[in-house]
């Protein structure tokens, strides 16, 4: 799964985007509203801690960007004031939670089985998949719907003991890429219309020019909310155009490598077909421009070392 511990205080990610990002999600609350932003009845108090809590953070965190105010927080970039105490709340607080950060977040909440299920949302930017398919379903059955390649074999147990164990002072977070071969951050328009009932890659058009490909890159974040337990799931979208990418050295030949190393099943999942050509094709010509101008592949270690 990739999983690493991460320090509580880098809970919720802030970038340069923000602003795109900002404007993309008060577009999908307009347009979209509760197709993207949910809450059923047993997730209702987890959302209103998961709403203080951030009313916590986020000025803590980023006091140039938040404030604390009377009856919540205040965006100070775009003016924005939620109030979060007033009784009947004035959204849905997944709604509110959408306008508050770049994240999409989905709570998880455990039953009286075992599992745990989603039953509450805010999935505006997630752009392979909808909250109306996986609202109300169990971990297992959100995996496996998607067709998650390997999930029941090398990846259901440990999930599950991940979310059983997970202690409101922990935070996880991993980093998962895909690629995507159109520019649209909210949703990848290439596998189809949104409302459609028949998506997949098999409606996207085979190896497209490569200025239309983008790595997409989640890093997804997994904490315990202290007062009702629920689990928090993050999601924080990178969309980079390939030819951005491919400048930076050492990345076009790691990446080809990778894409590569896909098995069947994940090339399928990942739509490899669809891009493989002409992408590889790219990746491997500027993977020898570098080595041609005198890039040493045996000093990568050495030399991206992070931070700079």
């Amino acid at each position: 799964m990739g999983i690493r511990n991460t320090p509580l205080e880098e809970w919720i990610e802030l970038d340069c985007e923000y602003p795109r990002f900002h404007r993309e999600k008060a577009i999908r609350i307009e347009d979209r509203g509760p197709k993207c932003c949910r809450t059923l009845p047993d997730a209702y108090d987890a959302a209103l801690e998961l709403l203080e809590q951030l009313a916590e953070y986020l000025p803590s965190r980023y006091p140039m960007m938040y404030r604390r105010i009377k009856k919540g927080i205040q965006n100070i970039w775009s003016g924005e004031k939620f109030d979060i105490i007033s009784r009947p709340l004035h959204e849905d607080p997944m709604q509110t939670i959408g306008r508050l950060t770049q994240d999409d977040m989905a709570i998880m909440i455990e039953k009286d089985d075992g599992n745990y299920y989603f039953l509450a949302g805010a999935i505006l930017l997630a752009g392979f998949w909808r909250l109306e398919d996986k609202l109300g379903l169990s971990l297992r059955e959100i995996h496996t719907t998607a067709g998650v390649p390997h999930y029941e074999e090398r990846l259901e147990k440990g999930m599950n003991n991940l979310f059983r164990r997970l202690k409101p002072e922990d935070l996880v977070t991993r980093n998962n890429f895909s690629i995507q071969i159109d520019s649209k951050l909210p949703w990848s328009t290439s596998i189809g219309n949104e409302d459609s009932n028949d998506l997949g890659w098999h409606n996207a058009e085979d190896n497209i020019a490569i200025e239309h490909h983008h790595l997409r890159v989640e890093r997804q974040s997994l904490r315990r909310l202290p007062r009702t337990g629920a689990i928090i799931f993050t999601i924080h979208t990178y969309l980079t155009p390939i030819t951005d990418l491919a400048k930076e050295d050492y990345v076009p030949g790691r990446l080809g490598s990778a894409i590569r190393s896909y098995d069947g099943i994940v090339s399928e999942y990942k739509g490899r077909p669809k891009y493989r050509e002409i992408l590889l094709n790219y990746l491997d010509e500027q993977h020898k421009k570098q080595i041609d101008r005198g890039l040493v592949l045996d000093e990568e270690d050495s030399k991206r070392q992070y931070p700079w």
